[in-house]
């Protein structure tokens, strides 16, 4: 079964309305009547100070997560691999693109484009290479959606374990792994992917 060492999640959510918006008044009077601040003291201080180097860090993590999806997509069934064990790889660049540029930011003030993310999605063409790819790949395991360091899910397990053969109606597979890319060294990264790449190979070819 999937070797998940560590199983943590922080959620910190909030709320940007624009004025512009053509809803706004509506979302304006609602947040108004039933806003609650729960913020402990500190936490607003932390996260201004993290906030100020993050346009770079997403740059970071987008040119990352793309180097490794241009790996894998080369590798795959769906991208023509001469030995895929990996079935599709599920990353806006490849998955209904046209949609994702339509919300892309194309421009900034910087003329620098917007990424694609750092979040990406994995098939696989049995179980087994599954899990061999996911317990080879060096780096932490657990549910995320953006940290600085690249983690590691089997998302259908955790999500859906109760409830797989539900999930498998709408094409979510039990085998499914979901990986958070961080802001590790490009080359560490591509080695990494590369290892786990090459454990499902030896699954698969066993």
């Amino acid at each position: 079964m999937y070797n998940i060492e560590a199983l943590d999640l922080l959620v910190l959510n909030s709320l940007v309305l624009n004025p512009r918006g053509r809803h706004y008044q509506a979302l304006k009077k609602y947040m108004d009547n039933g806003f609650e601040d729960f913020y402990f003291d500190e936490d607003p201080i932390v996260m201004e100070r993290n906030s100020r180097d993050f346009k770079q860090r997403i740059r970071d993590i987008d040119s990352n997560a793309e180097a490794v999806c241009d790996l894998l997509q080369k590798r795959s069934l769906a991208g023509g691999g001469s030995s895929p064990v990996i079935k599709q790889v599920f990353y806006p660049k490849y998955i209904t693109p046209e949609n994702y540029d339509h919300c892309r930011i194309k421009e900034t003030v910087d003329g620098k484009a917007g990424g694609y993310g750092g979040l990406f999605s994995l098939t696989f063409i049995s179980i087994a290479a599954s899990i061999a790819f996911f317990d080879a790949l060096p780096c932490y395991k657990g549910p995320s959606l953006g940290t600085n360091f690249t983690l590691a899910c089997p998302y259908t397990i955790l999500a859906h374990f109760t409830e797989l053969e539900w999930a498998a109606e709408f094409g979510i597979e039990e085998g499914l792994v979901r990986i958070s890319v961080g802001m590790e060294e490009t080359d560490v990264l591509l080695r990494s992917f590369e290892l786990a790449f090459a454990a499902a190979e030896a699954i698969a070819s066993s």
